[in-house]
Parts: C-alpha cells; structure tokens; sequence
C-alpha cells in the first residue's frame, strides 16, 4: 500500500467515525449528515453504503418532505453498533453480581446465574445436527458474543477453547459469572457441559463437551 492509499484509508476511516458518532444521537437523512460532516451528499452515501453492507448501519422510517418531493430514508446505527459503543455492561453485571452476594450464598448465587444463562439461551436458535455441528455453532456464538475460540477434540468429547472470555472483567470480579456462561452453552449445545476456564490471569474461556447420556 502507497503512502497515498494509507492516507486514503485513515481519511475514509475517520470520516466514517464521524458518521456513526452522528448517528448515536439519532436518526438522520443523507442531506443532515451532509450538512454536519461538511461533505457532499454522494460522499455521504458511499459511506453509508459500506457501513450498511458491514451491518453497523441502517435505513429505520422516512422523512417526508412538505411539497410533492421524495421522502427521504433516516439511517440509524444497527442494535449491535450502538451496544459496541457502551463501556458500561460488564461493571454494571459485575455491580450487579456483588449485590447479589451481599443477600445469597455461593450456591444461592451460582443457581441463580444459570438460570439467567439458560434465559439467555431461549432468544437464541436452537441447537441442531450432530454433537460436532453444534459444538461448532455454539463456538460460533461465543466467538459473536465477544469471545475468541477454537474446538479441539478428545475422544468422545469436545472442548470450546478460549483466548478470550466475553465477560472478563466481570468474572474477575467474581468467578461465579463464569455459571451463567455455562448454562448458556449447555442450553444452545443441548449436551453436558463441564466448565474449565482458565482464571489464573485473565480469564480464558474453556468448556468440555459431551454427549448427555439420555440421547
């Protein structure tokens, strides 16, 4: 890549940061972002275009003009982009969970939070396939949620591995987060599930997988 290009590139990338800072505060036509940015408006929609194809933007109602003009799309940031922005999930969970400590005991509280995993669970499609198929998906979710995972197999189980735990500074806080998490994969895979993670720094996802005996 040229000198030229890489300055494109960050260019591009700045002005698109721009874009989705805008559309935090709300919905906003081609013209109003135009106007705001200080660009043209084909500049605008070529923007928007690329974040719509990457799902961080979408088109949410109309504008109707006064006159016999065209309505004009409002564009919005996706449900996921606007969560991405937010730093305040994982210590309002972590406030959350030392509440909660205060009035339960451990197993009071493990109990709880696998019911809030399976909870979870039930927004999400149901599992599918052979036990490798499914194991495969539910890594995929985790991998979605913020995780980073592989799937190794060992015998007749399978272990999710992870570089990265998608609620780390939550289940620092309190390893018994690490529950919820659990239950959650156990519902989604529909198999035993044994935690393992890894919380001797920061913490690293790890699940041992394997066929209920009841299927």
């Amino acid at each position: 890549m040229t000198d030229t290009s890489r300055r494109d590139s960050s260019q591009q990338e700045a002005t698109r940061g721009r874009l989705l800072a805008l559309l935090r505060e709300g919905k906003w036509t081609v013209d109003d972002l135009a106007a705001r940015l200080g660009l043209t408006d084909n500049a605008v929609r070529f923007h928007l275009s690329s974040l719509e194809a990457s799902g961080a933007v979408r088109r949410e109602g109309v504008l109707r003009k006064q006159g016999a003009g065209k309505p004009a799309d409002l564009y919005t940031l996706t449900p996921d982009t606007e969560e991405s922005f937010s730093r305040a999930y994982a210590p309002v969970l972590a406030a959350c969970v030392a509440e909660l400590r205060e009035t339960m005991s451990t197993t009071q509280l493990v109990a709880f939070l696998k019911r809030v995993g399976r909870r979870l669970a039930r927004g999400l499609p149901s599992s599918s396939g052979s036990l490798p198929h499914r194991v495969a998906g539910v890594a995929e979710l985790l991998n979605a949620l913020g995780g980073v995972t592989t799937v190794e197999k060992s015998g007749s189980s399978f272990h999710i591995i992870g570089r990265a735990c998608p609620l780390s500074r939550a289940v620092e806080a309190d390893h018994c987060v690490c529950a919820a998490v659990t239950a959650l994969v156990a519902e989604v895979v529909d198999a035993d599930v044994a935690e393992r993670c890894d919380r001797s720094g920061r913490p690293r996802c790890r699940f041992e997988i394997s066929s209920r005996k009841s299927r």
